[in-house]
């Protein structure tokens, strides 16, 4: 347990006093991060304080700072089921479903905690992108009237495809889910169970997929920003020949300016591979496709960046 420095033992003369507080982490931070653990999570007036304590905290303060709010971080709030990673990895389909739902939790001890998740930047960034997805959808389907191909590369809850046939019933696109994990699979195919005829699901690493066919459109939300470079630009270089020729491949990062960097780290050890503009092109130059074909575009907020890569035609 962290201990108060006012239980601390008084120094003999000539010592140096050891804190047993955690670097960093004062009196005042430890009792304001335990009264918010017992009113169940923080209030909108508590919301500036509690970020810019984490963002003033160093990596190496992180695991005290989980100590102090351990009782939140449980599989029951946002931030503990982002922290434990239930299906083992970060940024799973349940917790992107749940940013997407809003999802707060019924019990006292954690909706507040939850309320404050939604508010981030980068929580509000991943809905966006879903918008952005649909309007992408919509574009491709106003050209003409012939079947259009998609594939999804980490297509998650594939809640965003839902939401797309949902609203267009009599949509041409078909699209095609890849995903390594069973249980997101198991999710999208029963949150799309009406919509089933438009889509083919893949149960694989995108690594090893293979196809004859050229996409009208690949599009990645947030699977690129795990990958280091090697990977990415390896993956730029086999998925890029399989888009149509009037087509694009669409691949959404976290931008270096992403304001909730530290709370994603500090409370649930969500990392990603953020990325500024210019080193989104400087990966598609180094995958070799041309800077004429390449743009990088953006949600709203200018949080989640899309590299826009146009097929060859």
């Amino acid at each position: 347990m962290l201990q108060s420095t006012s239980t601390l033992n008084v120094p003999k003369e000539g010592q140096v006093a050891q804190p047993t507080t955690k670097p960093g982490l004062t009196d005042a931070q430890v009792e304001f991060l335990r009264e918010l653990v017992i009113k169940g999570g923080p209030e909108v007036q508590d919301y500036d304080r509690l970020v810019d304590l984490v963002n003033g905290l160093d990596p190496e303060q992180y695991p005290a700072f989980r100590e102090i709010i351990a009782p939140a971080l449980t599989e029951y709030s946002l931030q503990g089921w982002t922290l434990h990673k239930p299906f083992g990895y970060a940024g799973d389909f349940m917790v992107i479903e749940k940013i997407y739902q809003q999802y707060v939790s019924p019990n006292f001890l954690y909706r507040n905690w939850d309320r404050f998740y939604h508010i981030q930047h980068a929580a509000r960034a991943v809905r966006n992108r879903k918008e952005f997805f649909k309007q992408l959808c919509a574009r491709l389907e106003s050209k003409n009237n012939s079947e259009k191909h998609v594939l999804i590369l980490g297509s998650g809850p594939a809640t965003d495809v839902f939401e797309y046939l949902d609203s267009r019933p009599d949509s041409k696109i078909h699209f095609e889910l890849i995903d390594w994990d069973q249980n997101a699979i198991d999710y999208a195919t029963e949150k799309n169970r009406e919509h089933l005829n438009k889509i083919t699901f893949h149960k694989m690493n995108v690594l090893r997929f293979r196809s004859h066919l050229l996409y009208d459109m690949i599009w990645s939300a947030g699977l690129f920003d795990y990958f280091k470079e090697k990977h990415f630009v390896y993956l730029l270089r086999k998925f890029e020949p399989l888009v149509a020729e009037e087509g694009e491949m669409v691949i959404g990062n976290f931008s270096r300016k992403n304001p909730t960097r530290c709370l994603m780290e500090a409370m649930g050890e969500w990392y990603l591979n953020h990325r500024s503009e210019y080193e989104l092109m400087k990966l598609c130059l180094e995958a070799g496709i041309p800077e004429d074909r390449v743009m990088v575009d953006r949600e709203p907020l200018g949080i989640n960046l899309f590299l826009r890569i146009k097929g060859r035609g």
